[in-house]
Order: C-alpha cells, then sequence, then structure tokens
C-alpha cells in the first residue's frame, strides 16, 4: 500500500477501480508518511499468541494441546501432531492459521489422545507447551483473540511520534478489517483460481496453478516447474514441483499422464478449493471495504446498511444512520460488507448500490457459488474491528516495537500497513 493513494477520477466510490493487490485496502487519510521499514527478518520479530475463549475443563475425550510453532505454516505443525500421536490431520481441530514466518503459540484439539501422550514433544520447529482434556473439540474462531508482538526493523524514527498518533486514530476509528496477504496464498493469486474455479475454466485454472512463475516464490525447483509447464513439457513441470506442494503435483501428473484439464481439477483435495473460492469471497469485500475506505464511511452508517452489533455478532438493518450514530461511535455496532455467495446478502439503499456495483464490475454470478466444491451461500464481515491494549516503542537496538490485540479473524499485517505507509507482505522490505 502506497502513502496517499490517489482518489478515482470521480468522488463517487461507484467509480472505483479494481484494487491492484487482492490485500490493498487504502490507507486512511492524514496519516502522515509512515514509519518505512520491514518486518520478518527473523521468526521472532512476528509473535502471535491465541487468546482462548475458554479453559480447558480437565476432562473428556478430547486433549486440548497448545503449541509454539516457528517459522512453518500451521499445517506442517497438524501433520507432525497427526503422525506422532496417530491421528488423522482431519480430526485434528484448530481455532485458527497461523502465520508461517513467525512464532506462533496456538491451541488444537485431539480425540482419543491422553495429554501424556504429547506432554513433551519437540521437533525442531515445533514444541508443544501444554495438554489438557476437554469435552468439546476446537473449531474456527474459537478464540478470544490474538496478541501480536511485531519488531519493525529499519524504520525512520523520526516517524515514531507520527505512528503512534496513527495507533491512537485505529484506537479510536477502529481498524479496517481488511483480509492481508495471507489469505492470498504466496503468489497472491488464491483469488484468480476462485474465480476459475467458479467459471469452471478448468485450462485457465490449470495454466495459473502450475504456470506463471513469479520470483516471490522464492523456491527455484517451483519457478523451474512452472516454466516448464508453461513451455508445455508437463512431465518435466511433474517431476519438478516439490512433494511439499502436493496440490500443484498431484495437478500436474494427471495432466502428464494425458489426463483432461477437469480431471486434474478433481484431483486436487477440497481444502485447497474451499481455500481459493474463500480468497474470491475475500478480494470482493476488501473491493467493498477500499471504496469505504476513501469515502469516508467504513466507521459510519450508510442507509441500508447491515450493521454488525459486536458484542452479539448479530447483525441489523439500518433504517436511520443517524439515530445510530451514538452506538457506532461507542464502537457497539459497525457496518458491514458482503462476503458473495449464492445467496449474496447484500445490504440495500445507498450502501447496497455501492456493494451490486462492484459485483457487477466484477462479473459475480452469485449461481455459481451454489454446487459442488465452490458452494458457499453467503456471509457478511464487519468492516472495522476494534485494536486494543496497543502500544508502540523504540528498542535501544533502534528497531521498533509494536504490541496490540485483535479480535479473530483480522489481520496485523492491515494495521502494519497504515503505520508504515507501505505493504506489509512476508519478507517485504519496505
Amino acid at each position: 500500500m502506497t502513502t496517499n493513494d490517489p482518489l478515482p477520477d470521480s468522488d463517487d466510490p461507484l467509480d472505483a477501480a479494481p484494487i491492484e493487490r487482492p490485500a490493498t485496502v487504502a490507507r486512511l487519510d492524514g496519516l502522515g508518511a509512515g514509519l518505512g521499514g520491514h518486518i520478518k527478518e527473523r521468526p521472532e520479530d512476528f509473535l502471535v499468541e491465541e487468546l482462548p475463549l475458554y479453559r480447558p475443563s480437565g476432562r473428556g475425550d478430547h486433549t486440548i494441546v497448545q503449541i509454539e510453532k516457528r517459522g512453518t505454516p500451521t499445517f506442517d505443525a497438524l501433520l507432525f501432531l497427526s503422525k506422532t500421536a496417530k491421528v488423522s490431520e482431519r480430526v485434528i481441530g484448530y481455532a485458527g492459521l497461523k502465520d508461517s514466518r513467525a512464532v506462533a503459540r496456538q491451541y488444537v484439539s485431539l480425540p482419543k489422545v491422553s495429554p501424556e501422550r504429547v506432554l513433551g514433544l519437540t521437533h525442531r520447529k515445533f514444541k508443544v507447551l501444554s495438554a489438557v482434556r476437554n469435552e468439546k473439540p476446537l473449531k474456527i474462531g474459537h478464540l478470544r483473540g490474538n496478541r501480536f508482538t511485531i519488531r519493525i526493523r529499519g524504520a525512520a524514527l523520526d516517524q515514531v511520534d507520527a505512528a503512534r498518533e496513527v495507533l491512537e486514530t485505529l484506537v479510536a476509528r477502529g481498524m479496517p478489517n481488511a483480509y492481508g496477504g495471507q489469505r492470498f496464498g504466496v503468489r497472491q493469486d488464491g483469488h484468480l483460481l476462485g474465480r476459475l474455479m467458479l467459471q469452471e475454466d478448468w485450462q485457465g485454472l490449470m495454466d495459473q496453478l502450475l504456470g506463471k512463475p513469479k520470483a516471490m516464490e522464492m523456491n527455484p525447483l517451483m519457478v523451474q516447474a512452472r516454466t516448464a509447464y508453461d513451455a508445455g513439457n508437463l512431465a518435466e513441470a511433474h517431476s519438478l514441483f516439490p512433494m511439499k506442494h502436493r496440490t500443484e503435483k498431484k495437478a500436474a501428473g494427471v495432466l502428464a499422464r494425458g489426463g483432461t484439464p477437469l480431471e486434474a481439477f478433481e484431483a486436487v483435495v477440497r481444502g485447497p478449493r474451499r481455500i481459493w473460492i474463500s480468497a474470491w469471497q475475500s478480494y470482493l469485500f476488501n473491493r467493498v471495504l477500499d471504496a469505504r475506505v476513501r469515502d469516508g464511511t467504513y466507521d459510519k452508517l450508510l442507509l441500508g446498511d447491515v450493521a454488525w452489533l459486536h458484542e452479539s455478532s448479530a447483525m441489523v438493518p439500518v433504517t436511520d444512520p443517524e439515530a445510530e450514530a451514538r452506538r457506532v461511535a461507542a464502537f457497539v455496532m459497525s457496518p458491514t460488507g458482503p462476503l458473495v455467495g449464492y445467496d449474496p446478502r447484500l445490504a440495500s439503499g445507498a450502501a447496497g448500490a455501492l456493494e451490486q456495483a462492484i459485483m457487477d464490475e466484477e462479473s459475480v454470478d452469485p449461481e455459481a457459488f451454489r454446487d459442488g466444491a465452490g458452494r458457499a451461500r453467503g456471509l457478511r464481515r464487519a468492516l472495522r474491528v476494534p485494536l486494543e491494549e496497543a502500544s508502540l516503542e523504540v528498542e535501544p537496538d533502534g528497531t521498533v516495537l509494536v504490541r496490540f490485540v485483535l479480535p479473530p479473524g483480522a489481520f496485523a499485517t492491515v494495521a502494519l500497513e497504515h503505520l508504515m505507509a507501505a505493504p506489509a507482505a512476508v519478507g517485504n522490505r519496505l
């Protein structure tokens, strides 16, 4: 995200152009030059700790395990646990996914596994911190929030006071609840895969999944495999894709054996398919949020908005924005944006007109979400979230340490982009 993103030619948010990067949402006005700098030079520079929704009871058929992972994806940690505890990955519960280039302390649940069986388990990238019995497994969202401690290196120290003011603004107005870069994958193209999947463009999907090499992947074998695919060397591409990239390797193998693009897609397990659909929904939400940030209404209600009640997570239609202004200012309620599905649940009135214009521009067909692996009914998500326990300090070594707590589903990189005034993607130097 750049400082002072230019507004579209028209002041009408309906004329906002598609955002260049899937995770980009305009920065709030008047925030200054930003800290710059870079993040995640080392895994310990980005610490995230899950805040559990409840304490395990000490009894029951499930064991709640707190793990600490370092520099590795959540799913790799689950695979390690499944092998050592001798349970299927599919039955392991978790409350959320955590960044791979970070130190993360998170909770998972294992069915019919005693605490003694996992206590003390260690790996060079994982360790078990605690294990306690509980009656029920963990599910997505079973969190009170996430606490972040993030080190920014190479920051402009003359901007520290201004950055503290940015934090104060985000605390007062709420943080724009954008989906961060993690939602769109290393190549930042998960939303494109989701759109191609819904369009049933199987050849286009395979070309996007297996070709078009990008330097951001860092693994030279992936670049070589994609280059071979683009050249039509399917067998070579299949042999080059690393085993770790199971989705690409499996799809390339089907094509190398003479299978069709549809057959290659059908060989892909449901997990990645759901992730691609979610990424497409997330991109569309970010587009709506981007328009609301640009016109200054992400923290205000418009006629026809659907409001989110933060205490109960209930949603109510807005018929009189002025009457609700006090509750919005007190962070009791906030406007929402759509996670589109076959029941798109768009707002009405002025808010709905903005949402519909973006759906039309992106040629969204709600019926495409009705069947198969792309099935999604449609939800709504708050356009802002509270940023709590926020602080910013300069360490003796000249690095900047930022701390804050966000609710489940919110992305710390969004707060960082406001502080740094540039994209805070994994490994980026800004």
